[in-house]
């Protein structure tokens, strides 16, 4: 969805996009917040938090809904899935061969207009899984 009104990418947005796109740990607005204030000081918690939700919403910028605990922001905007270990919560991209034949039987099911599908992979990452083994 892209808002009718005007978008201006302001130094703040263009330094939290950078830090967004430089992190690939799917960071919450919080982590955003103090990979930003390293390189802006003067930055508040509310203007982040706003301004990802700017970025967001112009498609900047994705957010990861799923899942438990704060929302989740991923700056790699290339067709992918994710990954979340149901342990820590930790989320890693999953480079996966997009299948449009998915798309084509939802709307076949369904009636709708197919636009995208979100898919998200749940597991144990390898240093949960370690320390599972460990204890």
């Amino acid at each position: 969805m892209h808002p009718s009104k005007p978008f201006r990418m302001t130094p703040q947005r263009k330094l939290i996009l950078e830090e967004l796109r430089k992190d690939k740990t799917h960071p919450t607005a919080d982590q955003v917040y103090v990979q930003v204030r390293r390189r802006l000081p003067r930055i508040s918690l509310a203007t982040v938090y706003r301004n990802l939700e700017l970025l967001s919403e112009h498609g900047l910028v994705r957010r990861l809904v799923s899942g438990p605990g704060p929302m989740r922001y991923d700056g790699g905007l290339a067709p992918h899935f994710h990954v979340r270990c149901v342990v820590c919560g930790a989320i890693e991209d999953v480079m996966l061969q997009l299948d449009e034949r998915i798309d084509a039987a939802a709307a076949r099911q369904t009636g709708f207009e197919i636009l995208g599908h979100e898919l998200e992979f749940s597991g144990i990452c390898p240093d949960c899984a370690m320390h599972r083994r460990s204890d």
